[in-house]
């Protein structure tokens, strides 16, 4: 059938000329695509596909996610599946002569018969693209006597979440989804005019400049946090670039080969997709530019999310590079010469480079419209720099980031309802401090009429919490499970947020594992079952979990994490008062313990007997609680095969000054040269600042032979980022650094076990991710004793294959 509906298709081409498809049968997947397609008339082509062929509009003004836009489209030729991916020129003289991109592409689905609805003239859709989603219309028009042979459609967006009536979505993402070209890219002019550019790259004429060989490495200049824009002086002139949120980078480029460095020093090249090949185009041997990866959203806006989304894809699209200042070119040394001649050199180098480098541009001068701009558009904020300032390679006084109004997360402790505003009239949101919930203020404004009331919804079911001291006694007091991000202008001397607008929540997420059946290990009955004394018994602080509230976590994750902790030999961390100064490691039998907990008596290293402890059934686990046990360390074996370690572990605990972004970005890396290795690692949060990273082995090696791999294989991840990491113990060591613990592979070294808790505020859980969700956390402790239960009975869990992937260490 859709050999015979590609004939006027084929009858179309030259295919001994033209690169286009000739076309296969297709199968119905429900896939669809946006061409951008500059012909004898600029235009992009909607693609559905359907019975085996993709069903085609030309839509000469493109789509528009203002549901009030209403667009000519142009019935045409039914073309193969195969053009899904079609991207390329089409040679001029054959039909539709001219370059054309995958502008946008994902799947579409009917909401009704689709072949009905075509044929009455009334087909809804709805997209699921990476540019367009949502609702779509496509309805017949009546042919008119000039439109003989054509039948025309209109085109247009329905009112949904999807929309968007403030940006057009054709200028802010022009670039193709494929490839992340735009389309003006793929043809080149016909006779390439000379470059005059390289002329004027002249660093040997700029003060400060020093000749010398390409240095080896260099240290980021870092800015330092400031509460407002810097003036101007006399004798001091600042410049103001825009903040951007993305990966700051070092693009190095050495003989038309380029490598990109982390802030922390790690080379990320491979993980940039096709940028490296873009640096080789700039008219240079040797550069050293210093700039930030980022992915813009529909509104323009560097988006750190959806950076995570691409790099987590593999193969990235859309990466942009903003450059903003030059350390090194041809034979110069240039990090003694003013930033302003940096800059302009900077400027002249890239000119002519494709749209995937682009100039941090900058304004001169007064600062503050740009800053007020920075606001309205929801922007990071500015980092401003004395246009005379050398790029000493540290924090410098003379770059300076001052961020749009404040901007912090809250807890949600309660909330006024307003049935007339849609739900709700305010949250009341709250601080930790210490142990202790301290009420911050009322938040008013900022709510997405879309999005309240499934807020409302959530903040009904948690009802009954603590009232906080200095609540109005309008606010419905709730448990504190939610985060709000809010963006205010200050924090008054009684405490209270002054301007505060909601912003959104700030979830934690977990996309999922294996999504193998759920074994049940803990039953309802089980679960109707928890007892504990002094139930409402407050840990850590006067607003902490309850003893029950441990008791009933364990319970609901007792699924997921029983299949690795089940014989094991443990240790427990218990908090029996709820104290912190009474919480002790329980490593041994103890009185009165549950029956089912098993005894294991072996020899230490030094030959000396010892009797440890290990869960091996569902009824010790739960009755654990009785006991205050809040923390399970486990070891990385089973009793079965007790000298036979079947798990190691790299424990990455960061030094002082090192940030959380900078840790993931470091346990990214070390899952790349462990792959490399041939293991399989998987990865966990440790619950505090640090990451484990946890790779099953195959039994062959005994504790000591283990441990004395693990060790090297250490000092080889080490030797990959000397300036990120360390595997020598001591803080003065690691300052700035990450240490890569490696000693909890010795035998009867314990680590925390997966998704367990920990003992601290709030009561984070140290949780096994998926390492494409590892990017996307802001703030491990939101993965804790509230919020976990419900997100994995959505995920599943991500180490539901780890036993399955044991691999021989490397000699």
């Amino acid at each position: 059938m859709s050999e015979n509906r590609l004939k006027v298709y084929r009858d179309k081409r030259d295919f001994a000329r033209t690169a286009e498809p000739f076309g296969t049968d297709g199968a119905d997947s429900f896939r669809f695509v946006v061409h951008k397609h500059h012909a004898t008339a600029d235009h992009y082509d909607l693609r559905l596909e359907l019975g085996g062929v993709l069903k085609s509009w030309a839509v000469p003004k493109g789509p528009s996610l203002n549901p009030a836009d209403k667009r000519l489209a142009v019935a045409t030729e039914d073309h193969p599946v195969d053009y899904l991916d079609f991207e390329g020129v089409i040679p001029a003289g054959e039909y539709g002569g001219g370059p054309m991109i995958v502008w946008d592409t994902g799947t579409w689905a009917p909401m009704g018969d689709p072949a009905a609805d075509i044929a009455k003239g009334a087909f809804k859709f709805r997209l699921a693209g990476e540019k367009l989603n949502g609702g779509w219309m496509l309805t017949q028009l009546k042919n008119r006597s000039e439109d003989k042979g054509k039948v025309n459609w209109l085109l247009f967006k329905e009112h949904d979440q999807a929309m968007d009536i403030a940006n057009d979505i054709l200028q802010t993402r022009p670039e193709s989804v494929k490839t992340g070209r735009r389309i003006e890219e793929l043809l080149a002019p016909a006779t390439p005019p000379p470059r005059k550019r390289r002329a004027s790259l002249k660093p040997d004429k700029l003060k400060g400049a020093v000749a010398s060989a390409m240095p080896a490495k260099s240290s980021l200049q870092l800015a330092t946090a400031a509460a407002a824009l810097p003036a101007d002086s006399k004798t001091i002139t600042w410049l103001h670039e825009i903040k951007f949120d993305g990966y700051r980078t070092l693009a190095r480029l050495d003989n038309k080969t380029a490598r990109f460095i982390t802030r922390g020093g790690l080379d990320w090249t491979r993980r940039y997709g096709d940028l490296p090949d873009v640096f080789a185009t700039l008219p240079c041997r040797q550069a050293v530019i210093d700039g930030e990866i980022v992915v813009l959203d529909a509104q323009g806006v560097s988006s750190f999310g959806r950076l995570q989304e691409e790099l987590s894809e593999g193969r990235p699209r859309n990466l942009l590079f903003f450059a903003f200042d030059l350390l090194y070119l041809d034979g110069w040394d240039l990090r003694g010469v003013a930033l302003r001649d940096r800059k302009a050199l900077l400027k002249a180098l890239i000119a002519d480079a494709p749209s995937a480098i682009q100039f941090s541009d900058h304004v001169e001068g007064q600062g503050d419209a740009l800053f007020d701009q920075a606001i309205d558009r929801g922007l990071e904020g500015l980092v401003s720099k004395r246009v005379d300032s050398i790029y000493s390679g540290s924090r410098s006084g003379t770059w300076l980031k001052i961020k749009a109004p404040k901007t912090g997360y809250f807890v949600i402790a309660g909330y006024t309802a307003s049935p007339e505003a849609g739900g709700i009239g305010a949250i009341a949101v709250a601080e930790w401090v210490g142990d202790d919930l301290i009420y911050r203020g009322k938040v008013g404004t900022g709510f997405d009429a879309a999005d309240m009331a499934s807020l409302l919804e959530r903040l009904e079911a948690l009802e009954g919490g603590d009232r906080l001291a200095g609540f109005p006694r309008e606010v419905i007091a709730v448990k504190p499970q939610l985060t709000a991000r809010v963006r205010y202008a200050a924090i008054t001397s009684d405490g209270m947020l002054r301007h505060a607008v909601f912003r959104g929540l700030r979830e934690a997420s977990l996309s999922g594992g294996s999504q193998r059946p759920r074994k049940r290990l803990v039953t309802d009955a089980d679960l109707a079952s928890i007892w504990v004394t002094n139930p409402t018994r407050r840990l850590f602080g006067s607003n902490g979990p309850t003893k029950l509230d441990i008791a009933v976590y364990y319970a609901s994750v007792g699924d997921f994490m029983l299949p690795h902790l089940l014989s094991r030999p443990v240790s427990l961390f218990r908090c029996p008062t709820g104290k912190s100064a009474d919480c002790f490691f329980q490593r041994h039998p103890f009185t009165g313990m549950p029956e089912s907990i098993a005894r294991i008596e072996t020899a230490n290293s030094e030959g000396e007997k010892k009797t440890f402890i290990a869960v091996t059934d569902t009824k010790a686990y739960l009755a654990l609680a009785q006991f205050g046990a809040v923390e399970f360390h486990s070891w990385g074996t089973h009793i079965d095969h007790l000298d036979k370690p079947d798990r190691i572990i790299f424990d990455l605990d960061p030094g002082e000054g090192v940030a959380w972004r900078d840790v993931v970005n470091a346990a990214v890396h070390l899952r790349d040269e462990l792959q490399e290795m041939g293991l399989v690692p998987f990865v966990k949060t440790s619950g505090g600042k640090g990451v484990h990273i946890v790779v099953p082995t195959s039994r062959k090696l005994d504790w000591k032979a283990s441990h004395a791999t693990s060790g090297r294989i250490a000092e080889k991840l080490a030797a990959t980022g000397p300036d990120t990491f360390v595997t020598v113990m001591g803080a003065e060591n690691r300052k700035r650094r990450i240490f890569i613990d490696y000693f909890r592979n010795a035998r009867s070294a314990t680590a925390v076990a997966a998704y367990s808790l920990r003992a601290r505020t709030h009561l984070p859980a140290s949780t096994p991710i998926e390492w494409r969700d590892l990017e996307s956390i802001d703030s491990p402790q939101d993965l804790n004793y509230s919020t976990l239960p419900r997100l994995l009975t959505m995920s599943g869990d991500p180490w539901a294959a780890i036993n399955e992937s044991s691999r021989d260490l490397p000699a």
